[in-house]
């Protein structure tokens, strides 16, 4: 499996490994968060490098983010052997099943586990694939014996146009992906066709503000959404569209909520790196949307009202900061503090094909609309301002933000 350690190719290991296949895999030698579950998987991860691929390997998986020109696909493709995309190998595994798909730009990875841990505790013994570890299982997947399987659906490179759902929740449509999605006329289209692509008996879940982009479903749909301003109440949204699966089923609403209950959530979502109380609360997320940002910032002010609240951003991406700037630069409202980190590139991308002044113009532009805005170079200077920030009376929340490697910035300071 080549980029094995990606949170949606651990989830597919999971399950291989359940079905008794033999797993290999390489990656760039970074240290992720998936490294634990792989090493409990018993599988080594080497770094990448033609000689790792032989005449023994039946097929090889790969990550989206690399394609036919990385040396490992090369030598795969000169030996003759199937190279396969990740999405495909999830696809020849749900489209076997009863799916439940989970789709959106935010939230489905959330709403996937509620939905995973609520029909396993129902007793559908559902396979189960999310793009975190999800804190109940300890992984990010689960194999169950039943007909059904619940997904997260990647809306990235059209990926999810590869599933076949019954069951299809849409939590949200925010332009997102500008490397890939052109416009955002483009992002839109991959969920109309999705949703196209539903069967007759089968169920769109989504969200109520969806109703001008998807305008012609071919099965019953149901709208769900909150009365009020929706900023931080990302979950309260989430738990309504698990509910309507949970109708669906036919499981009491009671049983559902008991479920919700007993839910510990998934990792890199508001994640608490110390105990809630601590003098200075340590959390971390996975959230690099500008939308993403906001709403989970105004969650953790409503749990920390009199807190100063420092947040650390990392961006992810040249492509998503070069067209969501001026969005990102909005998104600190509920920050006393605002200290940000270089711009995490993705192996998909070319950092000379955007403006070399990028990150310096993110600085600038958010200066403006915040009044306490600071840059670090990198992960240990992260760590070192905040280890050198002073206590204060009403405490501290140092939250991390970010699709890379800056959780590794929570989990330093976690061990103070």
């Amino acid at each position: 499996m080549v980029g094995i350690t990606g949170q949606g190719m651990v989830a597919l290991c999971e399950l291989l490994v359940a079905e008794g296949k033999q797993i290999t895999g390489s990656d760039t030698g970074e240290v992720f968060q998936t490294s634990a579950i792989l090493q409990k998987l018993g599988i080594r991860v080497k770094k990448f490098q033609k000689k790792n691929i032989t005449k023994t390997v039946d097929a090889v998986v790969r990550s989206s983010a690399y394609g036919d020109a990385h040396v490992e696909i090369a030598a795969a493709r000169h030996l003759g052997i199937p190279v396969m995309d990740y999405i495909d190998a999830v696809a020849e595994i749900f489209n076997t099943k009863r799916g439940v798909l989970i789709a959106g730009t935010h939230g489905k990875t959330s709403t996937t586990a509620l939905v995973g841990c609520m029909l396993e505790d129902a007793g559908y013994d559902p396979t189960v694939l999310v793009g975190a570890t999800v804190r109940r299982w300890g992984k990010n997947a689960r194999a169950g014996k039943s007909e059904w399987m619940v997904a997260e659906g990647d809306e990235y490179q059209n990926k999810f146009l590869k599933l076949r759902p019954e069951i299809l929740i849409i939590t949200n449509i925010e332009y997102d992906h500008p490397d890939f999605f052109t416009t955002k006329k483009q992002y839109e289209q991959a969920f109309r066709t999705l949703v196209s692509g539903l069967p007759p008996r089968g169920l769109l879940i989504a969200e109520k503000n969806l109703k001008q982009i998807i305008v012609s479903v071919p099965c019953p749909v149901v709208w769900y959404g909150i009365v009020g301003k929706p900023e931080g109440r990302h979950m309260e949204l989430n738990k309504k569209a698990a509910l309507l699966v949970a109708r669906r089923f036919g499981i009491a609403r009671v049983k559902a909520k008991r479920s919700f209950d007993a839910y510990e959530g998934v990792s890199r979502r508001i994640e608490l790196y110390t105990s809630s109380d601590a003098d200075t609360v340590v959390l971390d997320d996975y959230a690099h949307h500008p939308t993403e940002i906001k709403t989970t910032l105004a969650y953790i002010r409503r749990l920390y009202p009199k807190h100063r609240i420092t947040a650390l951003f990392q961006p992810h991406t040249y492509s998503r900061t070069h067209v969501l700037l001026q969005d990102f630069t909005r998104s600190f409202g509920n920050a006393d503090e605002v200290v940000l980190m270089p711009i995490y590139s993705s192996a998909r991308e070319r950092k000379d094909d955007f403006p070399p002044d990028l990150f310096e113009r993110l600085l600038q532009e958010t200066s403006k609309k915040h009044s306490n805005v600071k840059d670090v170079s990198g992960i240990k200077e992260a760590v070192a301002y905040c280890r050198n920030l002073v206590p204060i009376a009403n405490g501290r929340v140092i939250v991390t933000f970010g699709a890379g490697d800056v959780w590794q910035v929570a989990k330093a300071l976690a061990t103070d």
